[in-house]
């Protein structure tokens, strides 16, 4: 079915509890014209992300930004891939291959550690300041 043919109805059964939940959605998101465009769209996009792996069942899946989104969307709109998806999956297979995703964990790591550094030199600091001020109260008493 073309994407653009709406003419097929579907009835689903669903709680109060979780249209109530769709609802107060769409009340913050008006990008979407209606209830069924949300769903329509929503079930398509678990369907492609489950499809390659990037959604297991519980998972929320991936979140670009809006710039990456915006470049992604542009290349499967140029023909180069077929989905936003197949972009994603070839850049996630690159990097590996390449060695990028290694030095991206590196990269995280190395900050971390220096994160974890800076807290241990900033307890030191505390703590040498409560020694000043002890012995200062110390001082004040004599």
């Amino acid at each position: 079915m073309a994407p653009d043919n709406k003419d097929t109805k579907l009835a689903i059964r669903i709680s109060e509890e979780d249209l109530k939940e769709i609802d107060e959605f769409l009340n913050t998101n008006p990008r979407f014209g209606s209830r069924s465009e949300f769903i329509r769209h929503s079930v398509l996009d678990y369907i492609s992300r489950t499809r390659i792996g990037i959604v297991d069942p519980g998972e929320t899946g991936i979140r670009l930004s809006k710039n990456m989104d915006a470049i992604i969307s542009t290349l499967v709109q140029r023909g180069f891939f077929k989905t936003k998806d197949e972009v994603i999956e070839v850049l996630l297979e690159d990097s590996v291959k390449s060695g990028d995703l290694h030095k991206i964990i590196e990269a995280k790591m190395l900050s971390y550690n220096s994160l974890l550094e800076d807290l241990d030199k900033f307890e030191d600091l505390q703590e040498r300041l409560k020694d000043h001020s002890r012995k200062k109260e110390s001082l004040k008493q004599l």
